[in-house]
């Protein structure tokens, strides 16, 4: 996976925001995640185009992180997600 990468949360999964914090629930599967502020602000990125990359670039002016830690951290996270259904490639 890499920054170029498009995702989408698929139709079975059922995300819902909780203050900072989203829950998302793969109602096929039973598994559940929950995302801290950063991941929910990646999920909501990720929501409006499914660009990692426009995300990447739209969290590097958000938080204070170095350019290859907040890449790093997102490609891990999108590969986590999409192993446990949570996410697709589009």
């Amino acid at each position: 996976m890499t920054l170029h990468d498009r995702l989408s949360i698929p139709d079975q999964v059922a995300a819902r925001k909780m203050g900072d914090e989203t829950i998302l629930l793969n109602l096929e599967t039973g598994t559940y995640f929950g995302l801290d502020k950063v991941g929910s602000r990646f999920l909501e990125l990720l929501e409006q185009n499914g660009e990692i990359a426009a995300a990447h670039r739209t969290m590097l002016e958000e938080f204070d992180v170095a350019p290859e830690v907040l890449e790093a951290d997102l490609l891990r996270l999108s590969e986590e997600m999409r192993a446990k259904g949570l996410l697709a490639l589009i």
